[in-house]
């Protein structure tokens, strides 16, 4: 943008142009009084200076009261005093229009000037905004260019510059964390139609079995219908589990933080799941003293039950133990079983979403519920640890802070 651009396409010049031909008024009007002022002034001493003079004074003095009425006196009858008009006088005129065009030309160039210097500063000023512009546009286009920073660091292109770099640099970070976000998204997108596919596949096998072929044995028969029950079931739990995976990702869970029992909420997650605990033939103890702290009963035991789910699932297990110890600055809650334990190298998969091949006994058992515990524990300020020994068992530990 050139500067006739900036001149026409902006406000603020116009308006400084503006306030210039208003001082430029103002000022012809102001020195226009004040040159009759000042050619009245001296068009009086002028007189009096006459005055004195023709009474005896000298040229060079300054006139005194008692000279100039003494001169008065003796110009008397050509009607010349000292209160008379100065403006009679010759070269009133030119006298004024010397004091006024002096007066108003000094003032017009001094205005001028601050006018060519405020221009110059603001079209400055401009020149920056447009470079920060431009940065701007390439920025929109790849966030992860680095714009240089422009203008001195106090100036204010300069503190608008800085800042657009801080803002490409956060935009550029979660353009990073939304294409990861995408990234895990498809994938769990992908395993999860891959889990649904297979049980759609049986669903659809034992349905065609079973409208086509007519004579079935009851013993086959009840043995399909079983397997659709149970892959039916499984992929409702899978839907549901997925659901609340989704829900906590987006934040769109609104927790009943208080303080209460934590004996209470362990309890009721063993509660709930103790039918798939006595399916397996596995015992569940609880060992929580009189502990309190602020959480959300409902998730977190959601979260202790999808832990009990996973030993149950995966561990081959005959009994799991749920405590509780309450520390200075934190709440430890342990889950921990004696089963076969798990391999060093699947921990750090075990919080994936189906990270962890499925040996369970049902779809479920992928790693989605120990996604939405750890989901559940980092919500609550705190995290999950696993210790595992193979042939010894697993413990997780979820660790609350304070």
């Amino acid at each position: 943008m050139d500067r006739t651009d900036k001149l026409i396409n902006n406000r603020e010049p116009k308006r400084m142009l503006a306030v210039f031909a208003v001082i430029l008024l103002l000022g012809a009007g102001a020195w226009f009084l004040l040159s009759g002022l000042i050619a009245d002034a001296a068009m009086e001493e002028r007189i009096r200076g006459a005055l004195s003079f023709y009474s005896g004074q000298k040229f060079t003095d300054i006139p005194d009261d008692e000279h100039v009425g003494k001169g008065e006196e003796l110009a008397e009858s050509y009607g010349i005093s000292a209160d008379m008009s100065p403006r009679l006088m010759g070269g009133y005129g030119e006298l004024r229009k010397k004091v006024f065009f002096c007066g108003f030309g000094a003032t017009a160039a001094l205005d001028l000037i601050w006018l060519i210097f405020a221009l110059s500063q603001l079209f400055r000023v401009y020149s920056g905004i447009e470079k920060v512009r431009g940065q701007c546009m390439k920025l929109s286009d790849d966030l992860s260019q680095k714009p240089p920073l422009i203008g001195d660091d106090m100036s204010c292109v300069g503190r608008l510059s800085e800042s657009v770099a801080v803002t490409g640099k956060r935009l550029g970070v979660i353009n990073s964390e939304l294409s990861k976000a995408k990234g895990r998204l498809a994938d769990f997108l992908a395993d999860l139609s891959h889990q649904l596919k297979t049980s759609l596949a049986v669903i659809r096998l034992n349905s065609d079995i079973l409208a086509q072929v007519g004579n079935i044995a009851p013993e086959k028969r009840r043995q399909l219908s079983d397997e659709l029950t149970s892959n039916i079931d499984g992929m409702e739990e899978l839907v549901l589990a997925a659901l609340k995976l989704a829900k906590l990702d987006a934040g769109a869970v609104e927790y009943e933080m208080r303080e209460q029992s934590l004996a209470d909420t362990c309890n009721e997650a063993i509660t709930r799941i103790s039918p798939l605990l006595r399916e397996h033939g596995i015992t569940a103890e609880l060992k929580c003293g009189d502990i309190s702290f602020v959480h959300d009963r409902a998730w977190l035991c959601e979260a202790v039950e999808n832990i009990i789910k996973n030993a149950i699932d995966h561990s081959e297990c005959t009994r799991i133990l749920v405590e509780a110890e309450a520390l200075p600055s934190a709440v430890k809650l342990s889950v921990s079983d004696n089963g076969k334990g798990i391999p060093q190298e699947e921990i750090p998969k075990l919080f994936e979403r189906f990270g962890r091949a499925s040996k369970g006994r049902n779809m479920t058992s992928v790693g989605i519920g120990l996604s939405i515990a750890r989901k559940i524990a980092v919500t609550h300020s705190g995290d999950i640890t696993v210790f595992s020994e193979k042939g010894t068992g697993t413990k997780f530990v979820m660790t609350f802070i304070l």
